[in-house]
């Protein structure tokens, strides 16, 4: 009998967890894939819409105010906003908009501001510098971007301005804006039980034939193990950090836990450069309190493309306290949390912004948004109200993903739809195609809307937004055809000839666009005749 097991490759062996290959085969993945890392790889349009956007805008706008009223002088330096491992760059569009929304709306326009998207990857710096939603930002340097790497000490230096963020710099506190980054860099992970604390040593292994040039092809397939060593006292040698653990050895009773052992080494530089100035909003997946600690298994990878980890974000509530800063921990919900931290400053001193903050991550949160969004998702098939759609539309805040999902389904019901909602839909396309951000394969939403005004007759509407969608599209037939017919009903006939014509040659086996072009011919000519008219 031939023996078909595939052998075992041992990748390593009994690693601390923060030094396992596994941080270094991610940071090689999203530095190959670049934007593309999040084309039906990585999720993140949970932190990543206009809903959760706007959350952070009210909240940082709120901020920057109560700041300038308790210390005038701010005015005359900027605030830095800075997102960690920005990644395509759709949630800092939403955000800069919605922020530039709310300063126009109330007038502020004496409070100075600058953007700072940053990742480790050039890949993605050359995308935001190039995309066409980004540029009118950029121009008016509201945004600029740096290289920053969350495991590495190293200046932040602005690529645009040319300028290294320094104390000297960030005198007004930095605002630090941390989504679905968390749980990506390096943790530590640790057992409690009996009252004694435990190292996680990690082994990694996989199949032999998941091996190429001595590294493994696919992180799904790598099989983690794990051995248990006491840990030492003071583990870190941290003032900071040894209490927690030293915490979590008297509070819990028998479980595994992880330790963001990355994400504090960047608060702490963070914490540097800001002069001990820093108010963070994170949304991720996690744990916020010690009960939800207790009484875990080991820790759980989740790979999709890359990987990720639940973030204790009780732990870095408790180093923000030991630094004499405060934590605001969203109560526990099912998916997503949001928490804010603050350094430098307690929250409640700054009562509008305490009052946003209870507003927008304790009251209704975009972790509550989502879970609401999520039944409307699963179920818009059943919807025969297009009030009902219109309305999850306006709650998203015209959000072009969702329409992307109920757009066929919202097509099929606009003959039954009364007159003041196809208004009210129409009126807010503007404000869909406003929120579009191009990414590579994906779905163009201008192109959709298109189909909205051409399915309610409104030809010229639908003809602007198939003319804004052929950038994006491309030599398509679907959409030179569509073109073509708008041009037809609005008079346009020598340029629907001409639109014919060119959708013949994307698809020349079709005959009804054939058909359209004798039609038009015998039109301009005047030679139609009765039996010809379609």
């Amino acid at each position: 009998m031939t023996d078909t097991s595939e052998r075992k490759i041992t990748i390593e062996q009994h690693k601390r967890f923060s030094e396992s290959a596994l941080w270094r085969l991610q940071r090689e993945y999203f530095d190959k894939e670049g934007p593309n890392a999040w084309v039906n790889q990585v999720p993140f349009y949970i932190t990543s819409n206009p809903f959760i956007a706007h959350c952070y805008a009210v909240i940082v706008f709120t901020f920057m105010n109560d700041w300038v009223k308790k210390h005038p002088d701010a005015k005359n330096n900027t605030f830095y906003i800075m997102e960690l491992g920005t990644g395509p760059g759709r949630f800092s569009y939403y955000f800069v908009k919605s922020l530039e929304e709310l300063r126009a709306a109330h007038g502020v326009t004496d409070i100075k501001y600058c953007y700072v998207m940053s990742d480790f990857t050039k890949h993605n710096i050359k995308y935001w510098e190039e995309h066409t939603a980004l540029k009118p930002y950029i121009e008016k340097g509201l945004i600029d971007y740096a290289l920053f790497d969350m495991e590495t000490e190293r200046p932040i230096t602005l690529i645009r301005q040319n300028l290294r963020l320094t104390p000297e710099i960030l005198v007004n506190p930095l605002t630090v804006f941390a989504n679905y980054i968390f749980d990506t860099v390096s943790h530590d992970a640790f057992t409690v039980h009996e009252g004694k604390t435990y190292e996680l040593l990690f082994s990694l292994s996989t199949d032999e034939k998941n091996m190429e040039n001595n590294r493994p092809v696919d992180m799904e397939q790598i099989v983690v193990d794990y051995n248990v060593h006491e840990a030492k006292p003071n583990y870190y040698g941290d003032p900071l950090l040894d209490p927690i653990i030293e915490n979590y050895k008297k509070q819990l009773t028998s479980t595994s836990f992880l330790f963001p052992v990355g994400s504090f080494n960047a608060l702490k530089l963070l914490r540097k450069l800001s002069n001990n100035k820093l108010l963070v909003i994170s949304t991720d997946k996690g744990y916020s309190t010690v009960e939800q600690l207790d009484h875990l298994g080991h820790p759980s990878i989740s790979f999709h493309g890359s990987f990720s980890m639940m973030v204790n974000f009780h732990a870095i509530g408790e180093y923000f306290k030991n630094c004499g800063g405060d934590a605001v921990l969203q109560t526990p919900r099912k998916g997503i949390r949001t928490s804010v931290f603050a350094s430098g400053f307690h929250l409640k001193d700054l009562p509008e912004t305490w009052h946003e903050i209870e507003e927008r991550v304790e009251r209704f949160s975009p972790s509550d948004y989502f879970t609401l969004h999520g039944r409307m998702r699963d179920s818009y098939q059943q919807v025969t109200d297009i009030d009902i759609i219109a309305a999850h539309m306006e709650f998203s805040r015209w959000d072009p993903h969702i329409y992307l999902k109920v757009s066929g389904h919202l097509i099929s019901l606009l003959p039954q739809a009364d007159g003041e909602t196809l208004e009210f839909m129409s009126k807010n396309m503007p404000r869909l195609a406003e929120n579009y951000y191009f990414m590579p394969k994906t779905e163009c939403i201008l192109f959709e809307i298109g189909v909205f005004f051409h399915a309610i007759k409104n030809f010229a509407d639908a003809l602007h937004y198939y003319q804004q969608a052929l950038k994006y599209v491309g030599e398509q037939f679907g959409l030179y055809y569509n073109m073509a017919l708008c041009q037809h009903h609005l008079e346009k006939n020598e340029d629907a000839l001409a639109t014919f014509k060119h959708a013949l040659t994307l698809d020349p086996e079709s005959k009804e666009t054939a058909e359209w072009i004798t039609f038009m011919e015998k039109t301009i000519a005047g030679t139609i005749e009765e039996k010809d008219i379609k």
